[in-house]
Parts: C-alpha cells; sequence; structure tokens
C-alpha cells in the first residue's frame, strides 16, 4: 500500500492558511468521509459484514428503547440478538401506521436534528417519516463517493438537469457556481456547476443554453434525456461535451443506453429510493449490475412474491437501512424486484442486484399473466403530436389508457398515431385508448412519471 497524491486533482489553495495546521477542517473532514464510505464498501468483506452487523444491532435497540411499534415486532428477547430474516416485512402502511402513532424516534435530547419527509407518491400514497440531519450529509456524501470509487475525473462541469415547475418565458432557469465538491473545495480542484430545471422548455434555447458551456457529468431522470432528443441527438450531447449521463430516479431504457454508448457517452444508474437513500451504484463493468451501497443498507429479496420478467425469475427487493434512527426502516419493501448475487461478475466482492424493475414502473402485465418489461419514450409521441404532458397508465391486464394533456382536442389522425405507437410497445393484446384532456390530475404524486401499471 503506498499513499501517493501527485496525480491526484489538489487544489492550488488546498491546503490550511492556520498556524500549525495542514488542511481546512471541513475539506479534511469531507474527504475522511469519503475514505470511510470507500473502505466499507471496497475493503475486507469479513470487516464489512462484522460492521452492518453492529450497526443493525444498534439500530435495533434504539428503535426496541424508544417505540412500542418496534419492541412488538421484535418480540421477546434481546434487540441484538434478533435475526434480520426472521423479522416481519415493514410495509408502507405499517410505516404510516409508526409514524402516525409515534412521531420521529429521535428528540431535542438527541442533538440530531430531524426533518419530516416523503415519497413522491409516484406508486400511490405518499409515505411520510422522517429523516436525521446524519442521512442528508450521508446521501449527499454518497453520491460524491462514487466519482472517487469509480476513478471520475473530478474536474469536469457537472449539469444537473430536472423537471420542476418553473415558471420562466423560455420554460426553464439556470443556476451556476463554481464548484460540485461542496466541503471538498478548495481542496479538490472541480468543474463548475450547473442546475437547470425546466417545465415545458423551449428546446431550442435550451440545446443553446447546454452548449454554451462543456456538459461534463450529465445528471438527470432519463425522461430528462428523452425530452432532450427531441432537438438533439446523442451526437450533438456528445459535441457539447458530455462525458458521462448520470441517471437518477427512473430505469433506462436498454435502446437508449445503446444509443449513447455508440457515440462515446456510457450512461451510469444510481438505484434510490426516498426512504431509504442509496441502495446500489451500476457497475462500471457490467450494466445493469448495482453493487450494493454497504455502508448504507442490507439488500434482501423476499421469498414469497416472485415473479418472472422476461425471463427472469424475480423477487421482492427488502432494504435494511442502517441509520433510519428517526424512522426505522427495517426489511422493508421498497416497492421493487429483483435478482441478489453475492459478488458481481466484474469481480467486486460485494452482494450485487441485477435485473431491477419497479412493481408499477417500467413493467407490463399481459393478459396470460406474463410480465414484461415496458419502455415509452416522450420523444416518440412528440413527432406525432404536440402536447404540454402525457400519461399511460396500465388499468387492466388487458387496457392501457393515454392521456394527452393540451389546450386544443386532438385531430382523429393524432389519436390513431399515439394509439398506434403506444400499441407497438404493448402488444396487441392490450387495447389502447388515448384521451384528450386539458390537464393531467397527478394528485400527490410528483415525480409525474409518464407510465404506471395499476394491476402489479
Amino acid at each position: 500500500m503506498r499513499f501517493d497524491f501527485s496525480g491526484f486533482p489538489l487544489g492550488n489553495r488546498g491546503f490550511a492558511t492556520a498556524p500549525m495546521a495542514f488542511c481546512e477542517p471541513a475539506a479534511i473532514g469531507a474527504f475522511g468521509g469519503l475514505v470511510e464510505l470507500a473502505m466499507i464498501e471496497t475493503g475486507n468483506r469479513r470487516a464489512r459484514e462484522h460492521w452492518q452487523k453492529v450497526q443493525m444491532q444498534n439500530l435495533l435497540a434504539h428503535a426496541a428503547q424508544r417505540s412500542p411499534f418496534w419492541r412488538a415486532r421484535l418480540g421477546a428477547g434481546r434487540p441484538g440478538d434478533a435475526k434480520l430474516a426472521a423479522l416481519p416485512v415493514l410495509s408502507r402502511p405499517d410505516v404510516l401506521h409508526q409514524v402516525a402513532t409515534e412521531g420521529a424516534l429521535l428528540g431535542p435530547r438527541d442533538g440530531i436534528a430531524v426533518q419530516p419527509h416523503s415519497t413522491s407518491g409516484s406508486s400511490g400514497t405518499p409515505v411520510k417519516f422522517f429523516i436525521s440531519d446524519m442521512n442528508v450529509r450521508y446521501n449527499r456524501m454518497r453520491s460524491l463517493a462514487q466519482y472517487f470509487i469509480e476513478g471520475r475525473d473530478p474536474t469536469l462541469n457537472r449539469t444537473r438537469i430536472t423537471s420542476l415547475p418553473v415558471a420562466a418565458p423560455q420554460g426553464f432557469t439556470v443556476e451556476m457556481s463554481d464548484t460540485w465538491l461542496g466541503d471538498l473545495s478548495p481542496m479538490i480542484r472541480s468543474g463548475r456547476n450547473k442546475h437547470i430545471a425546466y417545465f415545458h422548455p423551449d428546446l431550442k434555447r435550451l440545446r443553446k443554453e447546454l452548449e454554451s458551456d462543456p456538459i461534463g457529468y450529465m445528471v438527470t431522470p432519463p425522461r430528462a434525456v428523452e425530452t432532450l432528443l427531441g432537438e438533439m441527438t446523442p451526437e450533438t450531447l456528445k459535441r457539447a461535451g458530455t462525458a458521462m449521463i448520470v441517471t437518477l430516479a427512473e430505469p433506462v431504457d436498454p435502446a437508449l443506453r445503446r444509443e449513447f454508448e455508440a457515440v462515446g457517452i456510457p450512461i451510469r444508474a444510481t438505484y434510490s429510493s426516498e426512504e431509504v437513500g442509496p441502495i446500489g451504484m451500476e457497475c462500471p463493468h457490467r450494466p445493469g449490475h448495482y453493487h450494493v451501497a454497504s455502508s448504507n443498507v442490507i439488500v434482501e429479496i423476499g421469498r414469497d412474491g416472485a415473479v418472472e420478467v422476461d425471463g427472469a425469475r424475480l423477487g421482492r427487493v427488502l432494504v435494511t437501512h442502517l441509520h433510519s434512527y428517526a424512522t426505522p426502516f427495517v426489511r422493508y419493501d421498497v416497492g421493487d424486484v429483483a435478482q441478489l448475487a453475492d459478488r458481481c461478475p466484474c469481480g467486486h466482492d460485494g452482494p450485487t442486484l441485477s435485473h431491477i424493475h419497479g412493481r408499477g414502473k417500467g413493467l407490463v402485465k399481459r393478459p396470460d399473466g406474463r410480465v414484461q418489461t415496458f419502455y415509452m419514450k416522450s420523444y416518440e409521441l412528440t413527432r406525432v403530436a404536440a402536447f404540454d404532458e402525457f400519461r399511460i397508465r396500465q388499468t387492466a391486464p388487458d387496457r392501457m389508457v393515454v392521456e394527452i394533456a393540451r389546450a386544443a382536442p386532438l385531430t382523429p389522425a393524432e389519436s390513431d398515431g399515439l394509439r398506434a405507437v403506444v400499441a407497438r410497445h404493448a402488444g396487441e393484446s392490450i387495447a389502447v385508448e388515448v384521451r384528450s384532456v386539458p390537464t393531467i390530475d397527478w394528485g400527490e404524486d410528483t415525480k409525474r412519471l409518464g407510465y404506471r401499471s395499476e394491476v402489479l
């Protein structure tokens, strides 16, 4: 083992100016946090699993001490002796009940700030719960750690693109800052940070904005990439300086991945949930395989509720969040299905998820009972008709409803064209109904997913 920072992108003002000091406290603290996470997730497996076991025991002891709900679930005996696989699965209604009756399990005397949080509601009723300041800091630090674990160049720009209801003449807003490394700056040099929030954007003006600075790492949900493809191509995004696309929140269409990899832009997905934060990071060598974020969670696959998707046998993803002291998540059913292996085909010595699918997102159930993947690119629809928003819902095994929101009703030709596009993906066994509506009632669904199955 050899420490050598000669090739490390240290900043020209990276060290302390105070007497008898080497590094700025905030910067070295953040750097130490990165090292801790990398050691746990890439180091000695036995040490990692021992750490996880102790952290789980700490969490269960805390939950049993503070919560009648959890004492009942853990049963008699010492909480630290409980076997994880023997505990009941935690459902969304369970979380709602615990939070409603007991509130947060951290209080003012604990000296840790707590705040309410909730899921988007994209899979049904939002789950409201509590998170601690440690969870916020961990999520931010784990996102940064992946760049260093994978050896990505931090001196490139980062461009974050999100869909938010913004009021701007061009349909998007832009915020700039000199760094995206937070407290690690100025110890480590980084590119600039750009955040674009859009809602019904003028795509030509958005393209001009993206081409005004090298994009670097584009961090965004796949649907934003699909929106951009209404005006740009993978080749033009490559010329605009896109080094990598880091996707969030939604599954990536394999065809979309192939389009970008063909021009030298890799796509790297992050598997996470609002309730627990990072769950897995996509392997840079084996796309579709996700190294479990072992510094944050323990992942199991449930024995019941298995489904077969495109020939692969998948089970329910159960997650234990090791740092969920405000609202414990132990064996929590996140609403997805996947396969879990003991290690990655790339050689990574740690649990690895693959074939991840949201039960209500990206899957379609056919009348014969088969479950298959369903990917629908937004630009396939915008090529047929102009509209503000769309939503596709599978309401029965043999039926899909397509809602198209715009002021003027669809013409018969537009309706037929949209129906044909969706039917091509859905298959002959599923009837497609197209509805023209002034607005879409999203309810409490803040993610506004373009597709959701209501039968899975």
